[in-house]
């Protein structure tokens, strides 16, 4: 991932500190050979205080909207972590993502822009690694969680961000993927299921749970009729398919193509879908006609 905007004021600002704090110690040291009342002189010392600041403050200063803590120097010190890195996490109600990139938390919603912070040393609180790191404060616990999609793991994981928790699931490893090619992923047996049953063209927009633990598949075909279609436990047996009539916005969060469907649509800014190294299948922009 290229750095952003963001990353690169928050270096540029380390290195306009770092050039006034060796600004600093050459005046200091030149003030040596003045008279003892210039060197005792009160008037003297506060701009040494002032270049001195913490890199951090100069840069909430130059940039309000993005109030960074500084990375250390040298590489944190991962001993003892609940999860080395590399690691991501991941929820739903709505679709979240944290990767770490090139040393950078990046957190991402549906829709939404980007949010990033750089990854520090975190406080350890009750078993847990707390990295805050505004502006966002992430908390990486040894616990078992579950999200609304089905997903399980052994770590949970809880993001806050302008005063909202965000809580799901951190993983080992990279996975530079959005919150919605996820969702592809972990229901794919059921949507390929509901697409064969459809017996034509359709948009996969929402995967999510029902009772008596069935996936539902919501879908949208060409001329814009929405489906919802009910999976049993096994992936494979359809329980119903239905027209909606009505439909929540929770049943519209992407327009998945799976491939093999209507692969002639054009849509330079899809998100490509990998199941290892197959693509499987494309998230379209609203820009794009399907």
């Amino acid at each position: 991932m290229l750095y952003s905007a963001k990353r690169n004021a928050t270096r540029s600002a380390q290195a306009a500190m770092a050039a006034c704090l060796a600004a600093a110690v050459l005046l200091a040291s030149c003030g040596k050979s003045a008279s003892s009342e210039n060197a005792t002189d009160p008037s003297t010392q506060p701009a040494v205080s002032e270049q001195a600041a913490p890199a951090s403050s100069a840069t909430r200063s130059a940039n309000q909207s993005f109030a960074a803590a500084v990375p250390s120097a040298g590489p944190v010190d991962t001993a003892g972590w609940v999860l080395s890195p590399p690691f991501y996490a991941a929820g739903d109600e709505p679709f979240w993502k944290l990767d770490i990139v090139d040393g950078w938390f990046v957190f991402r919603r549906s829709g939404l822009a980007e949010i990033e912070a750089p990854l520090v040393q975190p406080a350890q609180a009750g078993g847990a690694d707390v990295f805050d790191t505004p502006p966002l404060k992430v908390t990486i616990r040894r616990k078992a969680c579950e999200t609304e999609q089905g997903g399980r793991g052994d770590i949970s994981a809880q993001v806050v961000f302008d005063e909202v928790e965000y809580d799901g699931c951190a993983f080992g490893g990279s996975a530079g993927v959005s919150p919605e090619a996820n969702a592809v992923l972990d229901a794919l047996v059921s949507i390929d299921a509901c697409l064969a049953k459809m017996e034509e063209p359709a948009l996969v927009t929402a995967t999510y749970p029902r009772e008596e633990g069935r996936t539902a598949v919501a879908l949208r075909t060409k001329i814009g009729s929405m489906f919802e279609c009910g999976v049993e436990p096994d992936g494979k047996t359809i329980a119903f398919l239905d027209p909606i009539e009505q439909r929540a916005s929770w049943m519209t969060r992407m327009r998945f193509l799976r491939k093999g469907t209507a692969d002639g649509t054009k849509c330079d800014d899809a998100e490509e879908v990998r199941s290892g190294d197959t693509v499987i299948g494309r998230l379209l922009t609203k820009a794009c006609r399907f």
